[in-house]
């Protein structure tokens, strides 16, 4: 693992995602290999009468040559055919994508580093535009810690990209509404954001929950259609 300057130890899965788990299934694979191609060759090498040494290098030799092939085995061929394999039972279309766990993120947080944790998130949005993800950790982020305008413009900031996933567009209008009631005089943009899940899914449970959050609103608020 390796220590960025604020302690923080980034581990293998931070640097290299849902491949570290194939990486270390691959390399414990190589330990019988190795140990079967170094027999191999020291047993070869001493089958021939060689001198002691020649046969230490027959099997490292063999060692290396046995393990080499393995890793090209596992990490290629194995690999090829658990590609096709897995577009057959599961189609690119249907698969749920890789998403970022923001640990070093995370970790800042609990340190109580909450300014160089959103500092972060800022630099990881400029870089990737049209992800919703650090926009609405960060977002969640400042709304905890009272910074209000900034989580408003990150939650509308996701409801305009493009593509954006209904369970993205209603997370963050929820987070909206929660957003609005505990901020003062702008009780009423929860109904505003309210109609709009009605309008956008009104033939869901979304939709459904709206309404009744909708009137139980209206009537805390006093307010009339």
């Amino acid at each position: 693992m390796i220590a960025d300057e604020d302690g923080y130890k980034k581990t293998l899965f931070d640097k290299r995602g849902p491949e570290a788990a194939q990486f270390n299934q691959i390399v414990s694979s190589l330990i019988i290999p190795i140990v079967a191609g170094g027999f191999i060759g020291g047993a070869l090498a001493a089958k021939r009468d060689l001198s002691a040494p020649l046969v230490v290098v027959s099997a490292l030799a063999g060692a290396i040559l046995l393990g080499t092939c393995w890793w090209y085995f596992v990490s290629r061929v194995s690999r090829s055919a658990g590609a096709v394999f897995g577009e057959f039972i599961q189609p690119t279309g249907n698969r749920t994508p890789y998403e970022p766990q923001y640990s070093e993120q995370d970790a800042m947080v609990m340190r109580g580093e909450v300014a160089r944790a959103l500092a972060s998130y800022e630099e990881i949005i400029l870089s990737s535009p049209n992800d919703p993800r650090p926009r609405i950790r960060a977002a969640d982020l400042y709304a905890k810690n009272g910074q209000r305008d900034r989580a408003e413009a990150l939650y509308k900031a996701v409801q305009r990209l493009p593509g954006i996933a209904a369970k993205d567009d209603v997370y963050v209008s929820n987070r909206l509404v929660d957003l609005y009631l505990q901020w003062s005089d702008r009780e009423a943009r929860a109904l505003t954001e309210l109609r709009r899940l009605i309008d956008t899914y009104p033939e869901s449970d979304v939709a459904e929950r709206a309404r009744k959050g909708l009137a139980n609103l209206k009537r805390q608020l006093g307010a009339t259609e």
